[in-house]
């Protein structure tokens, strides 16, 4: 009977395994080995070329269209905005369909046409001239490409003769006149004394002690007239020095041999610099007439623009209320030599 017993309990068991078994395989589908379905990637709408757009065409917003791609399948490059494209130019032609990327577009025209890539950074409207620069006239070569500078011009001044167009003082010359000779024309001679300083063009002036009229003669050259002022402010510059030929670029090292020395780079003598037409052309003038400039370097966000009065001796007399030393009948023992800007040389 006990026998009997446990095989009973041993079918009831079974057939409660069995239940179970079954009610697993229906309640999935009928499949025992099935896994929990796996989450779709949300979907991201990016821009595509609607309609085939030319070379340095300008985007318009019927030439777009947009596609619906994974998430996981965009790319930093990608473009999701279509008004950030539109009013934009093609910087390849585009076909249609294609996903639009950052490198396809430029804000300008032409970003892929053949020139130089100096040409591209200059705004339209604008032009791009070489000046000279030394050492000390472009902050001791610490001026880079892309700084904003101001420009200071230099310039002499003479007095000329209007007629000749020549610097005064003029040479003067001996005139002999024979007087007049009845039914003749007058005879007059026109002899140079010496034909340089020594024949220069005077004065007469009244002596106050001895009552008498003297004339004056110039002891040396005219002395010319300096002026400093600001002719340009808040310029960009494209490059300072030579910019590069082809063939001149950097040698590229060769695995298994030694780095090619670099040869040593002179310091710049000219910066060119992005200025508007009219200003090139006065930067033209200024450089034929043997003008001297010097650059002052701007803070990157300084866009303020400053009126400033032109130097002159005058000025600064009157501006750091310099005077003017009295004639003494003393001085001080060991004056001072000639002061100079350019600094000593080394011991």
């Amino acid at each position: 009977m006990k026998r009997g017993s446990r095989i009973l309990l041993f079918l009831v068991v079974v057939i409660v395994i069995l239940i179970a078994v079954a009610f697993l395989v229906f309640g999935r589908g009928g499949n025992l080995f099935a896994t929990s379905p796996t989450p779709t990637p949300p979907l991201v709408s990016i821009v595509i070329v609607g309609q085939p757009i030319n070379r340095d065409d300008q985007i318009k917003q019927e030439s777009l269209s947009t596609l619906q791609i994974p998430q996981t399948n965009v790319t930093e490059k990608m473009i999701t905005n279509m008004q950030a494209v539109v009013g934009k130019y093609a910087m390849f032609p585009l076909a249609q369909g294609l996903p639009l990327t950052t490198d396809m577009v430029s804000d300008r025209p032409g970003m892929n046409q053949p020139g130089s890539d100096a040409s591209k950074i200059i705004s339209p409207g604008l032009v791009a001239i070489s000046i000279p620069i030394s050492r000390l006239s472009s902050l001791v070569y610490g001026i880079r490409d892309g700084d904003r500078v101001n420009v200071i011009a230099t310039t002499l001044f003479i007095d000329v003769d209007a007629a000749f167009q020549t610097s005064l003082p003029n040479y003067t010359a001996k005139v002999t006149g024979v007087g007049f000779v009845p039914d003749t024309l007058p005879v007059i001679t026109v002899g140079i004394a010496s034909g340089g300083p020594a024949s220069a063009e005077g004065r007469a002036e009244l002596d106050p002690t001895l009552n008498q009229a003297l004339y004056i003669s110039p002891s040396e050259p005219q002395r010319p007239r300096l002026v400093s002022q600001m002719i340009l402010q808040d310029i960009q510059v494209l490059h300072v020095g030579n910019f590069t030929l082809a063939g001149q670029e950097p040698q590229q090292a060769v695995e298994g041999q030694p780095a090619p020395t670099p040869a040593p780079v002179p310091p710049p003598d000219s910066i060119t610099l992005i200025v508007s037409p009219q200003d090139a052309v006065a930067l033209t003038y200024f450089m034929n007439s043997g003008t001297q400039f010097n650059l002052t370097l701007r803070a990157p966000d300084d866009t303020t623009r400053v009126e400033t009065e032109a130097a002159t001796l005058q000025y600064l007399l009157s501006q750091y209320a310099i005077p003017v030393p009295a004639k003494l009948p003393y001085a001080m023992e060991g004056r001072l030599a000639m002061p100079t800007s350019t600094p000593a040389p080394a011991p």
